[in-house]
């Protein structure tokens, strides 16, 4: 059987082979190619803006170092308000110091301490508390609170419990009523922990 290809089936087949020709053509040169210059566009806009952000950095180094040295400082004058934790006896004589002063400030008689030995708070610091109880006005107490929110050294009221002298039940028969009230401290303070020692 003898096979006749028509002029009109030659020119679909040479269309089918052009169009496999533009396909082939598009799907493996055409298409890496596109994808290579797009990625490569984008590496180029990253190097770009790390080109920018080295820039900036050049620029602001003196500005920088002008942070890091406020930086410094404010730590420094941080530090200074914490109870130096090298030696746990002289840190609980400058707590008890601390809350002396303040009841001078106010004339609360002094009363006798609590004071704990130095735990450790974190990787940083360590913390010590002090707990004493006086009887007084409720202005004093007030007073004292003040007067420990302006010590030299950082120090925190962790517990307060106040209960009045005298229960009132009924008014009295003359004067006022008796406003004193006893009050039971907790009051912390943070030590800069002493440096680790070296190993080995």
């Amino acid at each position: 059987m003898k096979i006749e290809i028509r002029q009109r089936d030659k020119r679909a087949l040479l269309g089918l082979a052009g169009a496999l020709v533009v396909y082939f053509a598009v799907s493996f040169l055409a298409i890496p190619a596109f994808n290579r210059v797009k990625a490569g566009a984008n590496t180029v806009n990253g190097k770009e803006d790390e080109l920018r952000k080295y820039r900036r950095a050049f620029v602001n180094r003196d500005h920088y170092a002008q942070l890091l040295e406020q930086v410094r400082k404010s730590v420094s004058d941080a530090e200074s308000r914490l109870i130096r934790g090298d030696n746990a006896s002289l840190a609980q004589v400058e707590l008890q110091n601390v809350v002396e002063d303040s009841e001078k400030k106010v004339n609360i008689p002094l009363a006798p301490y609590s004071v704990s030995p130095p735990k450790k708070k974190d990787e940083y610091f360590n913390e010590m508390t002090i707990s004493l109880t006086f009887d007084g006005t409720p202005n004093q107490l007030v007073s004292f609170l003040a007067a420990l929110r302006e010590a030299p050294k950082f120090v925190t009221v962790r517990n307060l419990q106040i209960a009045p002298v005298h229960a009132a039940t009924e008014a009295p028969v003359k004067g006022e009523l008796d406003k004193n009230i006893h009050a039971n401290l907790t009051i912390s303070a943070l030590l800069a922990s002493p440096p680790a020692a070296p190993k080995g």
